[in-house]
């Protein structure tokens, strides 16, 4: 069996709405370890500290798992991974790098994931007091970049949350697609 074949069967779930979260998961956990290697191109001081950015990739790499054992669980685990992977990441770079930008997936994740109104509101709400906590971060980086530095990390992380983005929307499409596929639109009779 290929690696492919193996990581989708690792993602699947009955529920399509949980199979795009480990998806999803699976891509963010995958590509945890490449941050670094990222930042070295563009900062090298920036990339021996971010190894440990590192560290929320086996968490993401878990939700599937999770999902099999409960999928509240894993709903309220994605999300919840993703904005303490982007709060520990902005305290060790910096606000000035942009990594609070990672907060938005995380609140697309949790409209994606949270079908009860009232869990969907409260886990926004979550999100956006995070965010205006990071926006008003008021130390300096812990791993003592200059904010020129931080600066030179904006276009990384802008770019990263924008490919980030588009992989969700492909992930909604093929949730759109696949539900319209299963009921025939209205006036329309399926053969």
């Amino acid at each position: 069996m290929s690696l492919l074949a193996a990581l989708r069967r690792y993602a699947a779930h009955g529920n399509p709405i949980t199979a795009a979260g480990n998806t999803v998961a699976l891509v963010v956990g995958g590509n945890g370890p490449f941050y670094p290697l990222y930042l070295w191109f563009i900062e090298p001081e920036a990339a021996t500290p971010a190894l440990l950015t590192m560290l929320a990739s086996p968490f993401f790499l878990a939700i599937p798992w999770l999902s099999r054992r409960s999928t509240f669980a894993a709903a309220l685990a994605l999300p919840l991974v993703g904005m303490a992977n982007t709060v520990f990441t902005t305290a060790l770079l910096g606000a000035q790098t942009g990594a609070s930008l990672f907060l938005l997936p995380c609140l697309i994740l949790a409209a994606l994931l949270w079908q009860h109104r009232l869990a969907l509101l409260g886990m926004l709400g979550l999100g956006l007091l995070v965010q205006q906590a990071l926006l008003r971060w008021p130390w300096p980086p812990l791993a003592g970049l200059t904010e020129t530095q931080q600066a030179s990390l904006q276009l990384l992380n802008a770019s990263s949350v924008g490919t980030l983005l588009a992989f969700l929307a492909l992930v909604l499409s093929g949730l759109a697609q696949s539900s319209a596929g299963a009921m025939p639109a209205k006036g329309v009779a399926r053969s």
